[in-house]
């Protein structure tokens, strides 16, 4: 009977093991978009500049988008609950690293390492579990759902996040963020339960590192795999880029409001994911596809990013209104999560995840180093100017983005369409 009520996605349980894991991705999310109010602060603290302070927080990033890797065969080898436990760990580790009170920027760059290990199986954990526990039909709106609820954590980490810094502080509040952590933890503890199919087709199996890996190969042989992670890469990088880093301090500066109200702002272009996303699932089943939807996302957020840097736009309503739409018009970036699903075999679900997360990580992990060169290079005082010259790459992006997108097979993995 269990069985039964966990292919139709009914169970109770299986609703547990999916919040349990989700609030773990919210609260990773916080850690991970926690420094774009404090960025003043640390360039202060640290007595370096944006493009040094960026690469140092951008550590996070490139530890994260590899451990994407390992994340999808641990996950197709062991199940959700042996790995996501420790991995909330490391994210708790991270952060009380980072609320010690020192100016080394090396234990800021080594407390986001920990932060970005730990929290690379955040994202990937959810749909595991998704794909494990619930319909295949259902996948869409979880995976929209998943993503509103990351949102969540993002938009604590703007206005709320910015005021407890104002108040106690970037280090106290580095506390505050570990000691949720350790909450999260034993949510994962209590609740995520091994009782599905976690692993079962890989632990079948003789352990060799060749049966280890070859859910990854069968993944990154297939170009399919890189196109949609390329056009996922293109639709989120806003959000890593302006929403996670630089964009507080851009609207800071262009419209001349403090930081708080700043963030506000900048807090609707998450408003427009947390809505956007369980919507684009609900309109690419309607329509019965998904890659028309991605066509019109990559084209629609070009247009609306250019608006906002080219024109420039100082309003901070009319920029607030506009990152809304732009978050709404770039949130079928979700899509691509089912999409790597179905492109590739039913054993290798982790790693099909991983494998497209792990290619919009990188690159979105790139951009903010890139973002802070392009800004040195156009004006060493940081002006606005500056700023608009290093953002206007997110809109071109986006109408590559737009381009790769007409490659993405309508065709689903025939042994899954089998089934």
């Amino acid at each position: 009977m269990d069985k039964d009520l966990q292919k139709e996605g009914h169970s109770l349980a299986a609703w547990f093991v999916w919040m349990a894991a989700v609030v773990f991705y919210l609260y990773e999310y916080l850690a991970r978009v926690a420094p774009s109010v404090m960025e003043q602060d640390l360039e202060i603290a640290f007595h370096t500049s944006s493009v040094v302070l960026g690469s140092a927080l951008g550590a996070y990033y490139i530890v994260y988008s590899p451990v994407q890797l390992l994340a999808g065969v641990l996950f197709d080898r062991f199940g959700g609950k042996k790995v996501l436990i420790p991995a909330s760990l490391f994210v708790v580790l991270g952060c009380l690293l980072v609320s010690l009170p020192s100016t080394n920027l090396g234990i800021l760059a080594m407390g986001r390492v920990l932060m970005g290990f730990g929290s690379g199986f955040g994202f990937i954990g959810v749909m595991y579990l998704a794909a494990v526990w619930f319909n295949p039909k259902k996948l869409e709106l979880i995976s929209g759902l998943t993503t509103s609820i990351g949102i969540c954590g993002a938009l604590i980490g703007q206005a709320p996040l910015a005021r407890l810094t104002d108040a106690v502080g970037w280090q106290a509040s580095w506390a505050y963020i570990a000691f949720a952590g350790i909450l999260c933890t034993l949510m994962l503890i209590f609740f995520v339960r091994e009782t599905s199919q976690s692993g079962r087709e890989n632990r079948n199996e003789d352990f060799s590192i060749k049966n280890f890996l070859h859910g990854l190969w069968c993944v990154c042989k297939n170009r399919q795999t890189w196109i949609i992670g390329f056009v996922a890469c293109t639709l989120y990088t806003p959000l890593v880029v302006f929403g996670d880093l630089w964009g507080v301090q851009y609207v800071h500066l262009i419209a001349g409001i403090t930081r708080a109200k700043a963030s506000c702002v900048v807090g609707m272009l998450y408003i427009g994911w947390l809505i956007g996303g369980p919507l684009a699932g609900y309109v690419a089943t309607l329509i019965g596809g998904r890659r028309r939807l991605l066509i019109v996302s990559c084209l629609a957020t070009s247009l609306i990013l250019g608006i906002i840097f080219l024109l420039p736009v100082k309003s901070p309503l009319a920029l607030g209104i506009l990152l809304f739409i732009c978050g709404i018009k770039s949130s079928p970036e979700v899509l691509c999560f089912v999409a790597g699903l179905e492109a590739n075999p039913p054993f290798a679900k982790g790693s099909a995840i991983a494998t497209v997360n792990m290619i919009v990580m990188l690159l979105g992990g790139l951009f903010q180093p890139i973002v802070g060169k392009l800004m040195h290079s156009s004006n060493a005082s940081y002006d606005v100017d500056s700023f608009r010259f290093a953002l206007t790459s997110l809109p071109l992006l986006a109408l590559l983005g737009f381009f790769a997108a007409f490659f993405i097979s309508k065709k689903v993995y025939k042994e899954r369409a089998n089934s």
